[in-house]
């Protein structure tokens, strides 16, 4: 099984299963439920917040296209519910799939037991039969318990590649959201947010030169951010627009 006190730990790898199965399944601290924009979904955080501190056997499935932030999302919900001291676990479809698939069984026992399971890109996992198998019987049992769940996808419990279908069936119960990408105004609002965090000042004018040569997408957004400031750091340059040009090569 997943050690809760392990998974819940940035700097710790998370044990799945039997000890033979260990993956590095970290938390970024900074992904917090109160630096993610609900713009496009303004009731999530509020049922967020309601799942979180119930222990109502609750399933909430949220889905979108890459870089809408669905992996912040379910890290910041595990840091939440981290600091009321419930046993809570952040997993990530994409790292089980390194797990052969007949061992899908093992490598989730005990998670039953937990008080929220996050897992991040199910997906990857479900379109596998062994896999979407032992997810149905994990998620009876852990609802029956009064645990909570949240899941991420890139497409609707409808649509999304399943094979088996009792388990899309529970996932159509549950309470769905999409995120959409964000809007020019949020992004750079979201990247002067997170600048101010690093100690940055990132003008409006070298936001939009920014957003109008990165990759969009959350994670492409913060990978430049993160380069800039690791590169103003080594050079002892403030962030400026011929600065941007240089470390980006654009």
């Amino acid at each position: 099984m997943i050690a809760p006190s392990a998974a819940v730990t940035p700097a710790k790898s998370s044990s799945i299963g039997s000890p033979q199965l260990t993956l590095g399944v970290t938390l970024n601290a900074q992904q917090q439920l109160g630096d993610f924009n609900f713009s496009g979904a303004p009731a999530l955080l509020k049922t967020l917040e309601t799942l979180v501190f119930s222990q109502h056997g609750e399933c909430l499935y949220v889905y979108g296209q890459a870089g809408v932030g669905k992996s912040h999302l379910l890290q910041g919900c595990v840091l939440m519910a981290q600091e009321t001291g419930a046993d809570a676990v952040f997993i990530s479809g994409t790292e089980l799939l390194k797990i052969p698939a007949q061992q899908a069984s093992e490598c989730l026992a005990g998670l039953e037991a937990v008080s929220l399971l996050c897992i991040d890109d199910l997906d990857q996992l479900i379109a596998n039969l062994d896999w979407a198998q032992a997810w149905f019987h994990l998620y009876n049992q852990l609802i029956q318990r009064g645990g909570c769940i949240v899941a991420s996808s890139n497409s609707s419990p409808r649509q999304v590649d399943c094979a088996l279908e009792d388990l899309r069936s529970r996932l159509q119960l549950a309470n769905v959201f999409q995120l959409q990408p964000l809007d020019d105004d949020a992004c750079a609002l979201m990247l002067q947010t997170k600048a101010k965090q690093k100690g940055l000042e990132l003008s409006d004018e070298l936001v939009a030169f920014v957003l109008a040569r990165s990759a969009r997408g959350l994670p492409n957004l913060l990978a430049v951010l993160d380069q800039l400031d690791a590169a103003s750091w080594h050079e002892k340059r403030r962030i400026t627009i011929p600065f941007v040009k240089q470390v980006m090569r654009w």
